[in-house]
């Protein structure tokens, strides 16, 4: 599969950075921060202002899903705290097997990538807009468990890859300095930084 490189992200953003992170909803920050921080310090199945913000934010009201669903995943979400590098296979698949309104498992890999990436930003997100800039291909065609996971973990691996060069990367600089002017005062990791980045691009392309 071509995806998009690392050079190829850099030249997108460096083509109009101050465009890319000037369209950067505020609420993403705050929202981030707010789930991020509160996580340290709660008990996420207790917590029902937490979930609802979680809920919204990372769009878990699908209709499709279950209140089994979200009961489950936020017990997951709590278990995930004691693990210094969480699976996300095996979160993936745990999430597989409660099933949706329909009586049919379903695959919630962006799902899964939310709850890992409001624990530990290092953790990229995974939703439209980054497969939109990284032009990964869909997995709706793939049948069964086994071949959709292949697909996403490919991708998910090459996102991880491709985040740790453009980090390093000193061509970068402008843009992130740009996103300190742009929202000061905010106390965000450089990775979270990039990966907002990453995504306001793939949602501009569209």
């Amino acid at each position: 599969m071509k995806y998009r490189t690392a050079n190829d992200l850099k030249d997108l953003i460096l083509e109009d950075y101050e465009k890319v992170v000037n369209r950067i909803p505020l609420e993403k920050l705050d929202v981030y921060l707010y789930l991020h921080t509160v996580f340290q310090d709660t008990y996420v199945p207790d917590d029902t202002l937490y979930q609802f913000i979680f809920r919204h934010f990372f769009r878990l009201d699908n209709p499709s899903l279950t209140k089994e669903f979200e009961t489950y995943y936020f017990k997951l979400m709590e278990e995930q705290r004691g693990y210094e590098r969480p699976n996300i296979v095996h979160i993936t698949k745990s999430l597989y097997e409660v099933k949706n309104h329909k009586g049919n498992p379903t695959m919630q890999f962006p799902l899964a990538a939310s709850m890992l990436h409001t624990i530990n930003p290092s953790f990229p997100t995974y939703d439209s807009d980054i497969v939109k800039a990284f032009d990964y291909s869909s997995t709706y065609h793939l049948s069964g468990f086994d071949k959709k996971m292949k697909r996403y973990i490919g991708q998910y691996q090459h996102t991880f890859r491709t985040y740790e060069e453009l980090l390093e990367d000193e061509a970068l600089a402008p843009a992130f300095a740009h996103f300190d002017e742009r929202f000061p005062g905010y106390e965000l990791p450089k990775v979270k930084k990039l990966d907002l980045m990453v995504a306001q691009l793939g949602n501009n392309l569209q």
